[in-house]
């Protein structure tokens, strides 16, 4: 006898995201929903995945879809699971919340689970199909239907961000055959400057700490110990060997431009000019 224990924790739904986005692309959806990762579809479904295997845990074992099934072999529940969730009506039904086209179609989502199950020869508790199918189905939704209202969001904030701050103004004094005022394009424009590392704020007990470990007089040791590297400030996120990093130096040295460029660059979705991965976010 199959423990109920192991099959809730045996099975798992497969990895789709790259199926689901292979089958969406160049069906009509918007600059949003392109924005869309592999991962960001495979979250949503282990998002459903997890609400199902939670409401499974509240009931009682005899309860369960998965009962009287073995989780692997050929008519294992893995299998099953593999061969429904890559079914062509699964995932035309999937994809709806990526096309703003609301949610999958339970009926259909049951119906293939129930021809499925037995060209599968899968042994289900009937009771269970349907709130199952409906638990998966609302967490899925709400993980894709968020997601894509977030990135609404972070898209209009991203663009309002870049316009800001990618728009130089150069005021003057008024002359005659000349432009008061004249704005650039902060990109177009900036020149890289240098950063050097400041590791200079050793407390008294690091010196002592230094100097006794070196031989050497605390001072010369501090020196040796704290000189900071020199690279180009746009290798600043990649080359910190810290998260967080203070922006030193005098009026007008160009530490506010400098921020204004990163916040332009990562707005405007180019990372990789500052040294990062391509897909950062």
């Amino acid at each position: 006898m199959i423990e109920p224990l192991s099959v809730l924790a045996g099975w798992a739904i497969p990895k789709i995201g790259e199926s689901l986005l292979e089958i969406v692309s160049g069906q009509g959806w918007d600059s949003l929903s392109q924005a869309l990762s592999k991962s960001d579809v495979d979250k949503a479904i282990k998002g459903g995945e997890a609400a199902v295997k939670e409401w499974e845990k509240q009931r009682d074992p005899s309860q369960r879809l998965f009962f009287r099934a073995r989780p692997d072999g050929w008519n294992g529940v893995n299998n099953f699971l593999r061969d429904y969730f890559t079914h062509s009506a699964v995932l035309a039904e999937l994809q709806k919340p990526l096309l703003n086209q609301g949610k999958p179609d339970r009926e259909i989502l049951i119906t293939v689970f129930q021809q499925q199950a037995e060209a599968n020869d899968i042994k289900l508790n009937q009771d269970s199909i349907k709130p199952w199918i409906e638990k998966f189905i609302n967490a899925y939704f709400q993980q894709t239907d968020t997601y894509l209202k977030f990135q609404v969001a972070k898209q209009d904030y991203c663009e309002q961000l870049a316009n800001w701050f990618d728009d130089v103004k150069f005021a003057g004094i008024a002359v005659p055959g000349q432009e008061v005022e004249k704005s650039e394009k902060l990109a177009q424009i900036f020149v890289m400057p240098d950063v050097v590392e400041d590791l200079s704020t050793a407390g008294a007990w690091e010196r002592d700490w230094l100097a006794a470990g070196s031989g050497e007089t605390s001072e010369i040791a501090l020196l040796a110990k704290t000189t900071g590297r020199k690279f180009l400030a746009e290798q600043l996120l990649s080359q910190s060997q810290s998260r967080r990093v203070v922006i030193l130096g005098a009026p007008g040295s160009g530490k506010t431009t400098l921020m204004s460029y990163f916040a332009v660059m990562l707005a405007q979705q180019n990372p990789d000019i500052l040294g990062l991965d391509g897909d950062t976010d």
